[in-house]
């Protein structure tokens, strides 16, 4: 008994036609009625009563047809589902972002994503950098967007673009007045900086570290929001990625590079190694790869002009 044959004796039963079951299936009538003896062949029942003027049921077929037709229809039903959820047309879609790629690139690859495949939805969860690996582990999100982390050899990262952290100052700042700012000189600037669980806070830590800069007390706050109008106010100065600078308000702040090292942080894509990524998901990063090249001129230092 095959899946076809089911099908074809389910439509030939609503419509007692075999010229129109026939039709239905894309099928010539001979074809068909040759499927309908290979199931009965098979079953050792005879299913219908034909005449050269009409098609009706027999006493076995009415109950084979009562018992049967709402399986077909679930397996079909279930069979075009998974085909929708295969060309990513439905199903659902649960992403974890960094919230500095969140307000830019994420946000607008989700863009693209929605209006590219409106029937699935989508979930968006903004965290810290370590505890976005934690939720990709658990099986929580599909994948992260992220920084580059050595937390697990469960997880792969595939690498999307490197950008570099800048100093944020206020525009009438000391250093301002300089192309470039060293790390030694931040030694006496207050600095306003993200919680220790950020990946730029770890970034920082190192480069203070081989600059041999002891850290004295910082503002330690959760959004760059906030960071931005501390250093507004006069409170001290911040760092952040270079690539989020389109996306928030710079009114009267300016930037300058960092040398001696120049701090990088690598960008990608970070999964779980033992699980194949849905037909949505694959689409969404295809759609984060090209919007990351867009940003690519932007986190490129040869293309930032400070």
């Amino acid at each position: 008994m095959t899946s076809r044959q089911l099908e074809g004796f389910v439509i030939a039963a609503e419509l007692l036609s075999f010229t129109r079951a026939a039709q239905r299936l894309h099928m010539t009538q001979p074809a068909f009625s040759q499927l309908i003896r290979e199931l009965e062949a098979g079953m050792e029942v005879k299913l219908f009563e034909r005449t050269t003027r009409r098609v009706s049921l027999t006493a076995a077929g009415q109950v084979f047809y009562e018992r049967v037709q709402g399986g077909v229809r679930s397996i079909f039903e279930a069979y075009e589902n998974a085909r929708a959820v295969a060309r990513a047309e439905c199903g659902h879609l649960s992403v974890g972002s960094l919230q500095s790629l969140a307000i830019g690139l994420v946000i607008q690859a989700l863009g693209d994503f929605r209006r590219s495949s409106p029937g699935v939805t989508v979930s968006l969860r903004e965290d810290y950098n370590g505890a976005l690996y934690d939720h990709v582990l658990r099986g929580e999100l599909d994948f992260a967007v992220c920084a580059h982390s050595t937390k697990s050899n469960e997880i792969a990262f595939d690498e999307l673009f490197e950008e570099e952290l800048v100093v944020v100052m206020p525009y009438n700042h000391p250093l301002s007045q300089n192309e470039l700012c060293r790390w030694h000189e931040l030694q006496s600037e207050q600095l306003i900086l993200m919680s220790h669980q950020s990946s730029t806070r770890e970034q920082i830590a190192e480069a203070f570290a081989a600059n041999h800069i002891v850290e004295k007390g910082a503002y330690d706050v959760a959004s760059m929001f906030t960071a931005l109008g501390m250093v507004r106010e006069g409170f001290g100065v911040t760092l952040l990625p270079v690539t989020v600078l389109p996306e928030v308000n710079m009114l009267d702040l300016t930037t300058r590079r960092l040398k001696g090292p120049t701090p990088m942080r690598r960008i990608g894509v970070c999964r779980r190694t033992d699980r194949v990524l849905s037909p949505a998901a694959i689409q969404f990063k295809a759609l984060l790869q090209s919007r990351s090249s867009k940003l690519k001129k932007v986190a490129d230092g040869s293309a930032w002009d400070g």
